[in-house]
């Protein structure tokens, strides 16, 4: 009898042994299936390079472009390098407020590889015209997006906040940030009093040439979302050169004449009307001749926010600066 009971105990005893380490066996299985699926958490992003896995809810994010600065502004993230051509004022206002410190990864043109690396980034935003032939290097360092910036106009702008919001982990925040973006732009186009039948030519004052930007262009085709009617049509710009392979075109002063535009918007750095290749323009007995100059209906603005930052915010910033204008215009006219 008291063998039946010694090995009844003993047989529960060995039971609860056996469930003890079956749990425990569950129970590594179970941990080991997390690990296994968190070394796969992440979001498949889709770019001009194909599709990069890149980690969720990136942390330390380099950015290779100033509309990518703006973006991570306008989602309240700051990024932990920059390409800002070791010209940090080069950046508007608006967007260093937001952004604070961050290392300077070198020229936008051809990016510090080292610098970047010793950042221990987790994300890399980069331009799919600038930095497609440095992609693979990139790639090495960190999961590398490439969206379009320097060739890309407005509509290309607002995808590739789309696809950052999305890669950042912030979808939901990038929605309600357009929305409210659309909305502050439909206020400001009801604010802008220029006639709009006058033909805009926006162009950039640069050190190797005069160049026209339309619609092709972001700031070209932000104008024409305004309702500004556009000088660089393509009967007057068939043939004409680009810079750089981007949407920007140069423009000698014949050509000028032919565009013959009603308003321009010439950018130049800090808006500075004293840029020599301004100047040199002014000085060509064309200049006289158009209908712009002769209206004065020519505005000096700042070739940082018009021409580099290319961005929600930095757009935000010149549509209320072109309300300004025209405010100024109208007063101008009334006397």
């Amino acid at each position: 009898m008291k063998g039946i009971k010694f090995l009844s105990i003993l047989g529960l005893m060995l039971a609860l042994v056996l469930v003890t380490a079956c749990g425990s066996v569950s129970n590594n299985g179970s941990d080991d299936s997390k690990n296994k699926s968190a070394s796969k958490d992440g979001v498949e992003i889709k770019h001009a390079e194909g599709t990069t896995k890149v980690p969720k809810h990136p942390k330390r994010v380099v950015v290779l472009e100033y509309s990518f600065v703006d973006a991570l502004a306008a989602l309240d993230v700051k990024p932990v390098g920059v390409a800002d051509d070791n010209k940090k004022e080069r950046i508007i206002k608006p967007l260093r407020d937001k952004i604070g410190n961050y290392t300077s990864v070198g020229a936008r043109k051809q990016p510090n590889l080292e610098e970047i690396s010793k950042l221990k980034p987790d994300l890399i935003i980069a331009d799919s015209n600038r930095h497609k032939g440095i992609y693979k290097d990139l790639n090495k360092i960190a999961p590398t997006i490439e969206l379009k910036s320097f060739d890309g106009n407005y509509d290309d702008n607002i995808d590739a906040f789309k696809t950052i919001s999305k890669a950042l982990g912030k979808e939901d925040e990038g929605k309600k940030r357009l929305k409210e973006h659309d909305k502050k732009i439909a206020e400001y186009k009801k604010e802008i009093k220029f006639d709009k039948d006058e033909k805009v030519l926006p162009a950039v004052a640069a050190k190797s040439s005069f160049l026209g930007h339309p619609s092709e262009s972001y700031v070209g085709q932000f104008l024409k979302e305004l309702g500004f009617k556009e000088a660089l049509t393509p009967k007057v710009t068939k043939g004409l050169s680009k810079y750089l392979k981007g949407p920007y075109l140069e423009m000698s002063s014949e050509t000028l004449l032919d565009v013959n535009p009603g308003r321009m918007f010439v950018m130049t750095d800090k808006a500075s009307p004293d840029e020599p290749t301004f100047k040199k323009m002014q000085k060509d007995p064309v200049w006289k001749k158009l209908d712009a100059v002769k209206n004065d209906r020519v505005d000096v603005v700042d070739r940082d926010l018009w021409a580099r930052a290319r961005g929600l915010i930095s757009s935000e910033e010149m549509a209320k600066e072109l309300v300004e204008i025209s405010k100024k215009d109208h007063n101008k006219d009334d006397k």
